[in-house]
């Protein structure tokens, strides 16, 4: 259960990071309509993440402190695919993070903990899948505009 709980810790404060400054940054730098658009829907779906974190934590009786994941590591850059570059490893680890999460609390029997982390899982995602779209279509740009 330890385990669960760093690592939930850890995602509380990767979300929190992200939906403060990461995500906001991202937004107001990235150009391409497409790439800003799904910022946007995932900075809301971020504090919504970052609650349901929150909710689980006090479900299972701890304290909703936050503690550092130094596997975030943020630099946005200045163009849109470095943007891009910079949100497909954050998605990544989000992934990671919560698919091993679930794992967890399944193994421990919390199934309404593991359907809470599935959910968000589903949305992270599903933002891979905008930025990897975003991707394509400035690279295609890019191809064609050389």
């Amino acid at each position: 259960m330890e385990l669960l709980v760093d690592g939930l810790r850890r995602m509380l404060w990767v979300e929190e990071c992200l939906q403060d400054e990461v995500l906001p940054a991202a937004r107001e730098r990235a150009r391409a309509t497409d790439l800003r658009n799904g910022i946007e829907r995932h900075i809301g779906e971020t504090k919504e993440h970052v609650l349901a974190v929150r909710t689980i934590l006090m479900l299972l009786g701890e304290k909703q402190v936050a503690v550092e994941e130094p596997a975030l590591h943020v630099e946005l850059g200045d163009t849109d695919l470095e943007l891009c570059a910079v949100l497909t490893r954050t998605e990544h680890l989000e992934i990671a993070s919560y698919t091993f999460l679930r794992s967890l609390a399944n193994a421990h029997g919390d199934e309404d903990i593991g359907v809470r982390l599935t959910e968000i899982l589903e949305q992270e995602q599903y933002a891979l899948e905008l930025v990897e779209k975003a991707t394509a279509k400035i690279l295609a740009e890019t191809v064609t505009n050389a």
